[in-house]
């Protein structure tokens, strides 16, 4: 057998692996942060303005969105949050969330998420 074939017979070995670790490092991430944390933190820091409970027709203040419409914005993950809270916004207060209190709201936030 030569080089070539033997690297040819292990690529799709090498590529399950390489997508199951992607899979895992997906999971890992998705499990940052503590879900009733951030429903805690958001009932205190953004309930005046969003709506933060599952289910919840509108937001106190029209113009902000429910977070359930957050969690099911196309596109939407963990990376595209962290980045959201830590950009300032002209239709927000001056709220930079970062570290634990943002992995915690994070996770709250993707925990409403319509399942498919």
């Amino acid at each position: 057998m030569s080089i070539s074939s033997k690297c040819t017979s292990l690529l799709p070995a090498v590529l399950g692996a390489a997508i199951l670790g992607l899979g895992v490092a997906n999971a890992s991430a998705a499990e940052l942060g503590n879900v009733e944390a951030g429903k805690a933190f958001a009932q205190d820091t953004c309930a005046s303005c969003h709506a933060i409970d599952k289910g919840a027709d509108a937001s106190p203040d029209s113009q902000a969105p429910t977070f359930e419409a957050v969690a099911n914005t196309p596109g939407l993950n963990r990376r595209a949050l962290i980045v959201f809270f830590r950009t300032p916004h002209k239709n927000m207060p001056n709220l930079i969330i970062q570290g634990a209190e943002a992995d915690n709201v994070i996770a709250y936030i993707l925990s409403l998420k319509t399942k498919n």
